[in-house]
């Protein structure tokens, strides 16, 4: 039975105007749903009763931040800069050879940087996914095994 480490993982990042390109230097990333649920007991009855209701994630990314960061990096933080409220592609790979990736649109919706003497400068970026319309074209989520 194969396993997946955690230096196997990295980020793809395309913001609404980009093209798809990694992260560098990605040291974490997180990726977390949840499901509501809506109770729908009738009168009389003697247990609750519930049924699925909406779908939603959230999640963060860590890289460390350097010079040769490139384009994909910058357009991560200035999205949060700019704060168009544009959806952007997130691409989060579980292993580094394969599909094993889970792909959403999402908005960056936090950035945490900090550098401490004799250590290296680093980012977190929180996001949430921002979830397709089944009436529409979009796709959701979707987790590539």
């Amino acid at each position: 039975m194969a396993f997946f480490t955690g230096e196997e993982g990295s980020v793809n990042f395309k913001s609404s105007t980009g093209t798809t390109e990694a992260i560098v230097s990605t040291t974490a990333w997180s990726f977390s749903t949840t499901r509501d649920v809506i109770e729908c007991t009738a009168h009389g009855a003697t247990q609750r009763r519930y049924v699925p209701s909406l779908v939603t994630a959230t999640g963060s990314i860590e890289f460390l931040y350097s010079a040769a960061s490139g384009n994909e990096t910058a357009a991560l933080l200035q999205e949060v800069i700019a704060g168009d409220g544009e959806d952007a592609e997130f691409e989060l790979f579980i292993g580094t050879s394969g599909g094993k990736k889970i792909t959403f649109n999402g908005i960056i919706t936090s950035m945490d940087t900090g550098t401490a003497l004799g250590d290296l400068t680093s980012v977190s970026c929180g996001f949430q996914a921002s979830m397709s319309d089944p009436s529409t074209a979009g796709t959701g989520i979707v987790i590539a095994a």
